[in-house]
């Protein structure tokens, strides 16, 4: 009896030993995203699918991803950048070029969209479409009334109303802070004139009386808890937040707003190359696209997965503006060294 249960132990630690060698085999996919910007369902289900794990890392700005890459030892397959830090890594040597070839659900972009992120990404050879999206306000509508809403323009974050209430916040990003009070005085978000960023320089210095913290992902919580009562944020970020709050508003400002879109991207160093373009392959797929859709509340450069969305999406002007409003919208793009000039006004204005 004892020399069966012997063998039966034998036999129980071999197969725990083996499961635990497997486990550890498996192949590994590094992922560094933008925090609530993908159905953690599609993780476990491509993990599911490939037999591997993800290891999956978010940041809250194209600045603090961009140091972490370059100062960090960590390696990652995929990242998520904006169209201007796009640019910014394909010069600096950081990115794979794609081999679309390996790609074969490119085929559901919309090359429409494609064509626009030429503008940043010449040729499409380094970047992946994933979604677009536009920048305005939420709000509280428990603290904040109408009467101060019914402008529905940037200078909100400058109304009397809020001063010495501490509850206003703007992101934690240069480009969009800056950008914000560029539009409202009627430049482009690109324009680092003398004369652009001095009127962007006067406006922030106003609306900076309110502004509690500059940060880019506090306010998705702070806001519908009263901490917050009016943020600057990204239109999906907030559409996903008021889903579960009814109190809660967003407004897209009458004067336009910034137009980003933000993109896959393979980076030189990664380690596992042929798994990441399953990944990539794998969000282009029709279905998986709309679920993911359907999570994050943004646009979809995916023109298979977009046709697969419901009316109340398709239709919702704060995820799809129409062309009259877009036409007041400014893509993000690299700005060279003259991008010194704006990030030296925000670092001014923060340190205030």
């Amino acid at each position: 009896m004892k020399k069966k249960q012997a063998i039966t132990l034998m036999i129980l630690m071999l197969l725990l030993f083996f499961i635990g060698s497997c486990s550890k085999n498996k192949p590994v996919l590094y992922i560094f995203n933008w925090s609530d910007y993908i159905d953690p369902e599609l993780i476990e289900e491509f993990e599911q699918q490939n037999k591997c794990t993800i290891k999956y890392s978010t940041y809250d700005s194209n600045e603090n991803m961009l140091t972490k890459i370059m100062s960090s030892r960590e390696s990652f397959d995929l990242v998520f950048p904006s169209g201007d830090h796009i640019t910014i890594m394909r010069d600096s040597n950081l990115l794979e070029p794609l081999d679309i070839r390996k790609i074969t659900n490119y085929q559901n972009l919309d090359s429409t969209l494609l064509e626009k992120a030429a503008s940043f990404d010449e040729g499409n050879k380094y970047a992946i479409p994933y979604f677009w999206g536009l920048t305005g306000l939420i709000y509280n509508k428990r603290y904040v009334p109408d009467e101060v809403i019914n402008s529905r323009s940037w200078n909100i974050l400058g109304n009397a109303f809020f001063t010495g209430k501490n509850k206003v916040t703007m992101l934690d990003d240069a480009r969009e802070v800056v950008g914000a009070a560029l539009i409202y005085n009627g430049y482009d978000l690109n324009d680092s004139s003398v004369m652009a960023l001095a009127a962007a320089e006067k406006t922030l210095a106003q609306w900076d009386k309110n502004i509690t913290q500059f940060d880019s992902d506090s306010y998705k919580n702070e806001v519908p808890d009263g901490t917050t009562w009016l943020a600057q944020a990204y239109n999906g970020d907030a559409l996903q937040v008021i889903d579960n709050s009814p109190d809660l508003g967003f407004i897209l400002p009458v004067e336009g707003a910034s137009l980003w879109m933000d993109n896959i991207a393979m980076l030189k160093s990664s380690n596992n190359k042929e798994l990441a373009y399953k990944f990539i392959n794998f969000l282009l797929d029709a279905d998986i696209g709309k679920r993911n859709t359907e999570y994050c509340l943004y646009a979809t450069p995916n023109k298979a997965a977009g046709n697969l969305l419901p009316e109340t999406l398709k239709n919702n002007t704060l995820i799809y503006p129409g062309d009259e409003y877009l036409n007041k919208c400014y893509m993000i793009n690299a700005l060279g060294e003259d991008v010194k000039k704006i990030d030296k006004l925000f670092e001014a204005i923060k340190l205030n």
